[in-house]
């Protein structure tokens, strides 16, 4: 066995419900859709016998997100939220929103990756993700 580095265990080890829940606390959105996200940490997955806390990761992996690339996710929720405006007119919709919706999510969500690449370096971002990748697919 390999000793592990502090990036290493930084991807093994996840926030606890308590932090999460403290997180989502503090953010600026409707009590609604915090709810809607407490309710995501208490989803489990039981596999070969073993649980894994599949709303946990998946929480913990978009808070870091947003926190690490707040314009790519800004981009996100603009492009989205406009794709869901353009498809929601009568008739155009029907026609507009599959062709524009698509391309103009990819649109804002490219030109906030490129704000946050500005700020900060995207290339030491991607290769830790690959880094964190590569041990979770080592340990299985």
């Amino acid at each position: 066995m390999t000793k592990n580095t502090p990036l290493e265990m930084d991807w093994i080890k996840l926030p606890s419900r308590h932090e999460l829940n403290a997180r989502l606390d503090r953010l600026a959105i409707p009590s609604d859709a915090k709810v809607l996200m407490g309710q995501l940490l208490t989803t489990t997955a039981d596999v070969a016998g073993r649980v894994f806390e599949v709303g946990r990761s998946i929480l913990a992996f978009m808070l870091d997100l947003a926190k690490r690339f707040p314009t790519t996710t800004f981009g996100a929720v603009v492009g989205l939220t406009i794709s869901i405006l353009i498809g929601s007119i009568p008739v155009l919709g029907l026609i507009l929103g599959p062709l524009l919706g698509p391309l103009l999510t990819a649109f804002m969500i490219t030109v906030g990756a490129l704000a946050d690449m500005g700020v900060d370096s995207l290339g030491v971002e991607v290769q830790l993700f690959g880094s964190k990748l590569k041990v979770a697919m080592t340990r299985g």
